[in-house]
């Protein structure tokens, strides 16, 4: 088989990672990379969440030893991110310094830009900001967003325009029900609405004609395994208590019998929920899930400080909003949005008593930054009996 020269890699590489929708593709990409006489050492059948959308992929990932190389030891981490070896695995020293320098600038910049525009005369005075203000965005946070806006050349703020702009900007599923399936856990405070998401997504999913399956790991309340049970009766789903995060990960080679595998993960703060605990290893870097951030809509940011760090530790892809129905001023939204830059999955409105669930879209999140209609400035939550 005429091969060309430079499809082998030099002798000083270790094996390499294939990945491929097939093991028929798999194999016929290394027979036009490495020829007929690469080696393969192991071959794994791998579930990935997609980056855009709220679905996944199944593939194959083949380990291959090229012709020719050294016996150089596998490491299953470094041969995916496709490093060759440990030395190149390594940041220099000098360069980590530097980032941190630049790390460190860019926070005193922006410190001196919020403190030279703290004055409210200044976002009296752009029209920009002051829409967003009156929406409910934070004044820092719409000096921030104006003034990116302002760089791309527009005039003076008109409400529908600025909607238009405000939807290229910020990042949603834009996917519909139809693109919701795979493996999905959801995260977030405690009273954030975290359980009714999660109810009202398998309803919806199982309605939809999707085989769902609800987990809730380790809940905290005694009484939710009976609350778990109706409901799951009512929508018809399948659902189950986890224990503890062993038995879960145990579950999870039946996952692949269902459309769509919804886990509710206890509150943050839980113990369970330790960063480098057994949950957070088995979770944190899962390909095969995507996870979801769930952020009360009626809480200020000012009350949610750990977002970010949660957004960080547990290599969230999503945030979904809950209880928008318990707040007039959802231009808060923007101020979750900078902070935590994530694409926008679900909106939910008290989807178990009435109110809406949707997945999101980049032109809903923009109407909810900046309302068409003017919004009641200085309204938080909206009083409520029970608050769920």
């Amino acid at each position: 088989m005429a091969r060309s020269s430079n499809s082998r890699p030099s002798v000083d590489n270790g094996p390499v990672v294939i990945s491929a929708p097939s093991l028929q593709t798999a194999h016929r990409r290394i027979r036009e990379r490495f020829g007929d006489d690469a080696v393969i050492i192991s071959t794994r059948t791998v579930t990935r969440r997609h980056e855009l959308g709220l679905g996944q992929e199944r593939g194959v990932e083949v380990v291959v030893q090229p012709p020719g190389t050294g016996a150089a030891r596998y490491n299953a981490a470094s041969a995916r991110l496709g490093l060759e070896s440990p030395t190149e695995a390594a940041v220099p020293a000098e360069l980590l310094r530097e980032i941190e320098r630049i790390e460190s600038l860019v926070e005193q910049v922006s410190a001196e830009y919020d403190r030279r525009r703290a004055d409210g005369a200044w976002a009296a005075a752009d029209p920009v900001t002051e829409l967003l203000v009156a929406a409910g965005a934070s004044p820092a946070v719409s000096r921030r967003v104006a003034a990116r806006h302002g760089a791309t050349g527009r005039g003076a703020a008109d409400p529908a325009e600025m909607r238009g702009w405000l939807a290229t900007q910020l990042r949603a599923s834009n996917c519909g029900w139809e693109g919701f399936y795979g493996c999905h856990a959801f995260l977030g405070d405690s009273g954030c609405g975290r359980s009714d998401l999660v109810l009202a997504t398998a309803a919806q999913l199982q309605a939809q004609g999707r085989r769902t399956l609800v987990l809730a790991v380790m809940p905290a309340d005694p009484g939710y395994t009976h609350r778990l049970q109706d409901a799951a009766a009512a929508g018809g789903y399948d659902a189950a208590v986890v224990t503890g995060a062993q038995n879960l990960a145990d579950a999870e080679p039946h996952f692949a019998t269902y459309d769509a595998v919804l886990v509710e993960l206890p509150r943050l703060d839980a113990p369970a929920m330790a960063v480098g605990g057994q949950l957070h290893a088995w979770l944190a870097a899962n390909p095969g899930f995507h996870r979801h951030l769930v952020v009360a809509a009626d809480r200020d940011l000012a009350d949610q400080p750990g977002l970010a760090g949660a957004t960080r530790d547990w290599n969230c892809d999503w945030v979904a909003f809950t209880r928008l129905d318990r707040t007039r001023r959802t231009g808060k939204l923007l101020d979750v949005l900078e902070s935590v830059p994530l694409a926008v999955s679900l909106l939910g409105r008290d989807p178990l008593h009435g109110g809406e669930l949707t997945v999101a879209s980049s032109a809903t999140v923009a109407a909810l930054v900046l309302p068409p209609a003017a919004p009641a400035t200085g309204a938080g939550r909206l009083d409520r009996e029970v608050l769920r």
